[in-house]
């Protein structure tokens, strides 16, 4: 059996996405759905009920104020965000593992996930551009594929990390030259096994190539890929791999980027970043 198949074979072996987390995730996009109805399925589940009030609690989406019950958490951060902290609930606990392929220590991975998703809305709001709310869930899923590879298949990054910088060629290339896949449909991959709709997994499968996502998803794909590479350049979750990355063209001449709008973000980033880990750790 070669890499890839072996690869796409420990995919079935990672924990399915909880059950109930789907079943709620399924009835807020109902559309006769009702916030409270929402709430009183979510308190069903003492777990996620505290994992969702800790999260919410971050400064970034509480602000000042704290949040001490679920029901008002659904009522002021809205239907959106709660649907993004299930998810983010549900994803933590893999990812708060060690990536030994990738050289992440514990919890490092998270920081880069969330960070993503931060650093696409304050792109958008320091561009005046309203995102499709599952921006931000995407980027909280774009590097998934990295668990795979890094946790249950522990990858040896050893002959990948030589291919790329002997030959100048991003990572995920040389992933997929030496393995025959890249984290990037990995992660794909693992999110069709979850039953997850395609806004959500064609730009985690292009969010290094996002001139070839969809046109539909294209927006969408070029926050998540400039969001993951203002990550990684500020050393937020960049571990072996962090420094092999580098910005499409398109995707900044897209979005309009310039120099501003970038160091505005960045002056933002590491706070909210800092601020939300404080609710995990």
């Amino acid at each position: 059996m070669d890499n890839r198949e072996n690869i796409i074979k420990k995919i079935k072996e990672v924990p399915a996405f909880p059950t109930n987390s789907f079943h709620i995730l399924n009835k807020i996009n109902e559309p006769e759905a009702h916030v409270l109805d929402i709430a009183r399925e979510i308190e069903k589940d003492p777990v996620l009920t505290a994992n969702i009030l800790k999260l919410s609690n971050s400064a970034y989406f509480a602000g000042p104020k704290a949040i001490s019950t679920l029901r008002e958490a659904v009522v002021l951060l809205g239907i959106n965000r709660i649907q993004q902290l299930i998810i983010a609930s549900a994803i933590f606990p893999l990812a708060l593992k060690p990536l030994r392929g990738y050289d992440l220590p514990s919890g490092e991975l998270i920081r880069h996930l969330i960070g993503t998703a931060i650093a696409c809305e304050l792109l958008g709001k320091e561009l005046k551009q309203e995102i499709p709310s599952h921006t931000f869930t995407v980027g909280l899923l774009h590097d998934i594929g990295k668990i795979v590879l890094g946790t249950f298949i522990e990858i040896d990054a050893e002959p990948i990390i030589k291919k790329a910088y002997e030959e100048k060629i991003s990572f995920e290339r040389a992933e997929r030259e030496i393995l025959g896949i890249d984290h990037s449909e990995v992660g794909a991959l693992l999110m069709k096994e979850w039953h997850f709709p395609d806004n959500l997994v064609e730009p985690v499968l292009y969010h290094h190539d996002p001139d070839n996502a969809p046109q539909e998803h294209r927006l969408v794909t070029d926050y998540v890929h400039i969001a993951s590479n203002l990550c990684l350049e500020c050393g937020i979750g960049s571990g072996i791999d962090g420094l092999n990355y580098s910005n499409n063209a398109n995707s900044v001449d897209r979005l309009n980027l310039d120099m501003r709008v970038i160091e505005t973000v960045l002056s933002k980033l590491i706070w909210e970043i800092n601020s939300f880990m404080k609710q995990i750790n």
